[in-house]
Formats: structure tokens, C-alpha cells, sequence
């Protein structure tokens, strides 16, 4: 029960605090050139969708601690399992990672690939939360979220990559505690998305969350 209340308590701090830097986030650093409407359907309007990758979420007696992606929707962390997009529709896409370290990454997967222009927009502490120049003035220091077409291979803690069969769809790396944002647009279809970080349980960073939906993967219907 202290388990279940500790959990309760992190995923109600989560939600709220990815809830207000998802806001703040849009409106201050990914103001450049990217349109974050919440329409969809065909009338030309686009899709927000926001995903929020935590670590020590608990999976087993036997495998312990595991991170996970979930769905952001109107305040409330959904499962990741099942994510239901539309098609042929532009989906402006955030990824807000709480995940500190690395996991090992195949080099094809470091590349930004099936987003507009083939690039991810990343916001991580090298233009966020920086005091200003030389200890003047206020605040902190916030810049503009740098559009990126390669992750160096060292530095991707997870991947979000939408396949059809054996063929990559999309593939935005995500770097360390790290807010991203991209744009991509899907035909109608089935498709899945996993990390292809080995940042799993076992010897090869494959098994526990690796190998189960709504933590490291699952199914995506553009409909």
C-alpha cells in the first residue's frame, strides 16, 4: 500500500507539472515556426499529441524499477499501448523526458528522420535554465529550442520510432532531460512505435519494459 501510495503521489505531481511546462514550453521556447493547435480531423487543422517518458515505475517482483512512455490528455497520464492518431493529418509532437542517462542506440537511430524538414526541435540545459550573461539582471535565461537532425549516439536516453512492418516510418531520438517537439504526418494505417534504446531489463537493456506495450512500445492506428 505505501508502494501504491508513493506512486499515486510522483504521477500527481507529474501530471501537474508536465502539465503547466507543456504550456509554458509551447507558448515560450517552441514558439518559432512550429503550430501547436489541439485540432484534428480533415479540416486541415493539426494534432497535438504529448508524451511523457518517466523512470522508476514499478514492473515487477523480479524486474524492479522500469521507464515508460505515457499519453498527456487533458491532464491525466494515459497508457501508451494503444495511441490512436488521425491520418493524413499534421501532428505537432512533444516529448518531455524525466530520464537522465543514456541507452545503448543502433547509429541509424540517432538520425531524425519522417518529421518536417527532418528535424526535432530540443530544448535540454544548454538554453534553458541558464542564469544571464554574467550574474545581471533576473530570472533565468531561456532561448530558443535548437532544430537538430542527429543525436550523437552517446547521448540518447530513448528513441520514439514508428515503424510499418520492418520499415521506420519516423524516428525522433531523445536526448536526456529533454523537452522535444517535431512535426510528422501519417497515411492511414497500423503502424508501431518503440524505443530502440536498449533501456530494458536483462543483460542487453531488451527484456521488462522493452518487451511490453504501453512502456517501450505498442500499437498506432492513423485513422
Amino acid at each position: 500500500m505505501r508502494r501504491f501510495e508513493a506512486v499515486l503521489a510522483v504521477g500527481i505531481v507529474v501530471i501537474v507539472l508536465g502539465s503547466l511546462f507543456v504550456g509554458f514550453m509551447a507558448s515560450s521556447i517552441f514558439s518559432e515556426g512550429i503550430e501547436t493547435s489541439h485540432r484534428a480531423g480533415g479540416g486541415g487543422g493539426t494534432y497535438h499529441l504529448t508524451l511523457l517518458v518517466s523512470t522508476n515505475n514499478w514492473f515487477s517482483n523480479l524486474v524492479g524499477m522500469q521507464p515508460a512512455f505515457y499519453v498527456v490528455q487533458n491532464n491525466h497520464l494515459l497508457s501508451s499501448a494503444n495511441i490512436t492518431l488521425p491520418a493524413n493529418v499534421p501532428i505537432n509532437i512533444t516529448i518531455i523526458n524525466f530520464d537522465d542517462g543514456s541507452a545503448p542506440t543502433d547509429a541509424q537511430f540517432a538520425n531524425v528522420t519522417g518529421t518536417v524538414g527532418n528535424v526535432v526541435y530540443i530544448a535540454n540545459d544548454s538554453n534553458i535554465n541558464s542564469t544571464t550573461a554574467g550574474g545581471s539582471g533576473s530570472g533565468i535565461n531561456i532561448g530558443a529550442a535548437q532544430p537538430v537532425s542527429y543525436v550523437n549516439d552517446s547521448n540518447i536516453a530513448h528513441t520514439f520510432t514508428i515503424q510499418l512492418g520492418t520499415t521506420t516510418v519516423v524516428n525522433i531520438p531523445i536526448e536526456p532531460l529533454s523537452v522535444e517537439t517535431a512535426t510528422f504526418t501519417l497515411p492511414d494505417g497500423v503502424y508501431h512505435w518503440h524505443c530502440m534504446a536498449a533501456c530494458g531489463s536483462g543483460s542487453s537493456g531488451w527484456g521488462g519494459a522493452m518487451a511490453t506495450n504501453g512502456w517501450m512500445g505498442g500499437v498506432l492506428d492513423a485513422e
